[in-house]
């Protein structure tokens, strides 16, 4: 047992190396699905207490890749019962390489030893995601998040990816009210990048957004209009994308965020929960610049049709405020 434990702490580690060095090449929604899938390896460190020998160099080579460790992993669970926590760890080890039939079909034979499991039922529904051919919740994934949000209230997985589900579902309103039951329970990077999501579909059902008042790290207010020219041009599902730079625009952005648009205006409130670079924040510069582009395609980077708007130089003092105009079109 101990030497599978091992492999566990180490597949969850170099997973988490993975993710971080490329988060922010990503859409901050992304953040919100890695903050939750932490608590993931910790399953496998928890069964690594008590079992030094797993440590032992002369009982367990350390594998040099993913790949590797998983394949060790295979083969050690050849030579031992199949328990649940076993097959967990096998599962979750498929999951971190993509290899998701392998995760569905491991998940499942793990969970008729133990079906009422609080967590794993929620990493099965999202094995059953990853391998449904429209890319969505099939109703056995949505019976197993509805059964673990009934058993557990606070179950975050659970509450992300039903909300997930529900928009998905063209249930806005459903999805939003979900998430918002999520939003307390995380901590304020992952609840920065979720109040986005949120704002985008009540902003769908047609509801206002969440107070601002409630985001305490916002240094700035950015309220994003529209010329009157341009605004017949703005279509459902565009994507409003609002960044602030230093003043010499070298590097990734101070902070940004990246929102399905409902409306204009809108005010968007920036701070250092914003930021995709946990040393380049907000606060650190005594002034910054602002800007914003309406996205026809949701990609980061600037196309053909998109509509900017001029920069706008702003303090970074708490309370500070700007506008911005989107009054250009990109050629």
């Amino acid at each position: 047992m101990g030497s599978f434990v091992f492999f566990a702490a180490l597949l969850g580690l170099i997973a988490i190396a993975f993710a971080i060095a490329t988060l922010w090449q990503r859409s901050r929604g992304l953040a919100v699905g890695l903050a939750l899938a932490l608590p993931l390896v910790a399953g496998g460190v928890y069964y690594l207490k008590g079992q030094p020998a797993a440590l032992d160099p002369a009982n367990v080579r350390a594998p040099t890749t993913v790949e590797e460790a998983v394949a060790q992993l295979q083969h050690r669970l050849a030579d031992e019962p199949e328990t649940f926590e076993n097959l967990v760890v096998l599962a979750r080890s498929f999951m971190a390489t993509e290899k998701f039939v392998e995760a569905r079909d491991t998940y499942a034979r793990a969970l008729k030893l133990k079906p009422d499991d609080l967590d794993v039922p929620v990493e099965y529904a999202e094995s059953l995601l990853r391998t449904s051919a429209d890319h969505r919740f099939p109703p056995q994934a949505v019976g197993l998040l509805e059964r673990a949000v009934e058993k557990s209230p606070q179950n975050q997985r659970a509450l992300f990816f039903l909300g997930m589900q529900r928009f998905q579902s063209d249930k806005p309103a459903e999805a939003a009210a979900i998430w918002e039951k999520l939003l307390p329970l995380l901590q304020p990077d992952a609840a920065a990048a979720l109040r986005s999501q949120i704002d985008s579909a009540r902003a769908a059902a047609g509801l206002a957004n969440l107070p601002q008042a409630v985001a305490a790290d916002a240094l700035v207010k950015v309220e994003v209009s529209i010329d009157g020219v341009l605004a017949g041009q703005v279509r459902p599902g565009d994507v409003l994308f609002v960044y602030a730079r230093t003043l010499e625009g070298v590097g990734p952005p101070l902070a940004a965020k990246r929102i399905v648009l409902g409306r204009l205006p809108q005010v968007i409130n920036l701070g250092d929960a914003d930021s995709p670079m946990p040393t380049a924040k907000l606060s650190s510069q005594p002034e910054v610049v602002v800007m914003a582009r309406l996205s026809r395609s949701g990609d980061a980077n600037s196309a053909s049709g998109d509509i900017e708007a001029d920069p706008v130089t702003v303090s970074t003092k708490p309370g500070s405020s700007a506008s911005v105009v989107l009054n250009r079109t990109v050629p």
